[in-house]
């Protein structure tokens, strides 16, 4: 212990701080005869809490980051397990890395509450844009997050349908964070890099798109995406006038700049609505088709090939078996064979053996007196 008093008044200079003494006083110190576990493991102690510190004794379990990696690791290595108890040992472990805040288990096909707090009035700004650094942009890229995991069946059950475009546009304080349902044709769609927040959440892609409601006028609905539905690819050449169906929250009425506004100061809005994916009459196109025949066809693929190496497998060991038995039954004669005499005739045993006697024509049976 005076050796390590010694050594922690040595460091409190920090121009005489040298890490390399406390490392090997940490590994000398357990040689200390009666008093070695307590002097290293004051000096780990001691290491920590130096004012520029040469370890950290903080475990993996004492950062987020720590923790889903650590859950993660054991969460991988449990699906070695057996296989009657692998997947109740992983639910397990999935619930219980949620309770220790490693991560968070999303139920998809349930739509969940837009959190009060970005439903607070004022908080998101009606008859505006969406600008880079603006408090609002928090509660943007939380809409496109939580819409990203939702899916669309769920979307389309809890939407409601007796909210118009008008409820939307003349009190978007009234429906915001409620989920609506919006039906009429796709006029525009283009393709953005969503925000890096969302990016981090697993947000890959942002879609936005404008469908012309046709109920009680021609109004336009602005409308943000995360999955890109198949069939639907995105051209900004194209003309698009695809009938569609869209679910999904409703987030503001949206100020935009039209390309047919003439003064520098005009503006118009619209709704705008942020949902998961759209659907209409391109999900049963010729691209659809294709990849689910694709999917089939592997599947009875699959399916003829583990068929034939099992028939094959049967048929082998039918074909051996049989000639197996086969020579086994000839090797079983030859070795268990009974021996038969030869047939002996009456002269040989009186004594006088017959011969056959040759001839020009061959053998003929000797004659007798």
């Amino acid at each position: 212990m005076f050796l390590v008093a010694l050594l922690m008044g040595q460091f409190s200079a920090p121009a005489e701080f040298k890490p390399e003494y406390l490392a090997a006083l940490t590994i000398a110190a357990p040689c200390t005869p009666q008093i070695g576990p307590c002097s290293a493991l004051t000096v780990v102690y001691a290491g920590a809490s130096l004012e520029a510190p040469v370890w950290d004794l903080r475990g993996a379990f004492s950062t987020k980051p720590g923790r889903i990696n650590c859950g993660a690791g054991i969460l991988f290595l449990s699906g070695f397990g057996p296989p009657a108890t692998t997947p109740l040992t992983e639910l397990i472990m999935l619930q219980a890395a949620e309770q220790r805040d490693c991560w968070q288990l999303i139920n998809t096909e349930e739509v969940r509450p837009i959190p009060k707090y970005f439903l607070t009035p004022g908080f998101i700004r009606d008859r505006t844009g969406i600008y880079t650094g603006s408090p609002e942009c928090e509660a943007y890229w939380n809409f496109l997050v939580q819409a990203h995991y939702t899916s669309a069946k769920a979307f389309a059950k809890a939407a409601r349908r007796d909210v118009t475009y008008f409820h939307l546009f003349n009190e978007p304080e009234r429906y915001r964070g409620e989920v609506v349902h919006i039906s009429g044709r796709l006029i525009r769609l283009l393709r953005w890099d969503p925000p890096m927040e969302a990016r981090a959440a697993g947000v890959s892609d942002l879609y936005e798109g404008w469908i012309m409601t046709d109920a009680f006028g021609e109004n336009p609905v602005c409308i943000a995406f995360t999955d890109l539905p198949l069939g639907l690819t995105v051209d900004n050449q194209r003309k698009y006038n695809e009938p569609v169906h869209f679910d999904g929250y409703f987030y503001k009425r949206y100020r935009y700049k039209a390309g047919d506004n003439k003064k520098a100061n005009e503006y118009r809005d619209a709704p705008l609505v942020i949902g998961h994916t759209l659907t209409g009459r391109f999900e049963t196109g010729v691209v659809r088709d294709e990849a689910d025949n694709w999917e089939h066809n592997l599947i009875w693929l699959f399916l003829e090939v583990v068929g034939g190496a099992v028939l094959g497998l049967l048929i082998l060991t039918v074909w051996f078996r049989y000639h197996d038995r086969r020579i086994r039954r000839r090797i079983h004669a030859s070795r268990y064979a009974e021996f038969v005499p030869p047939s002996v005739d009456l002269d040989l045993l009186n004594g006088t053996p017959t011969f056959p006697e040759r001839t020009s024509g061959g053998l003929r049976p000797p004659l007798r007196e």
